[in-house]
């Protein structure tokens, strides 16, 4: 006679901890290196799910083909079934780019960015420059891919002065 492993829901009911201040049931199991909880399923096959997505099913239903669970409240190890709704990945990118959550290389551009070796003034003289891209470079200390790559408007394509 074997064992029977208990029910999903039972099994997530222990693996969480509700935080009073947010609400969120905070996952205590296993996390990914990307901080979402998960939990090993043995249908269809033995595999590890995301906590939140079992969290969605075991409380909400299926999770439709091509749809996301997202999180309200932006904790992903959250598993709370009223801070998730289903989205598309399109609706994912809105989430974050409207909670401002996108990173800083979409959020700031050209000398805004961290990492940022030339300003605004520098790319348009390197633009304007008809020297070899390699002198160019060695002149800046980039390297002359990152030349071209400023000369085509593949980098620093909008200036904002």
């Amino acid at each position: 006679m074997g064992i029977t492993a208990r029910p999903l829901i039972e099994r997530l009911q222990t693996k969480y901890r509700i935080n009073p201040k947010t609400g969120c049931w905070e996952w205590t199991a296993s996390i990914k290196r990307n901080g979402y909880g998960q939990i090993g399923v043995r249908q269809p096959k033995p595999t590890m799910l995301d906590a939140h997505r079992a969290s969605w099913m075991v409380h909400k239903g299926p999770i439709p083909k091509g749809m996301r669970v997202l999180h309200h409240c932006d904790v992903k190890a959250c598993v709370n079934p009223e801070h998730l709704f289903l989205g598309t990945q399109a609706d994912n990118v809105r989430d974050m780019i409207a909670k401002g959550r996108a990173n800083n290389a979409t959020r700031h551009r050209g000398e805004a960015h961290y990492a940022a070796k030339l300003t605004w003034e520098q790319v348009r003289a390197i633009r304007a420059d008809t020297r070899t891209q390699v002198v160019i470079a060695a002149e800046y200390g980039v390297r002359q891919s990152y030349i071209s790559n400023i000369k085509l408007y593949r980098k620093w394509r909008n200036d904002s002065t």
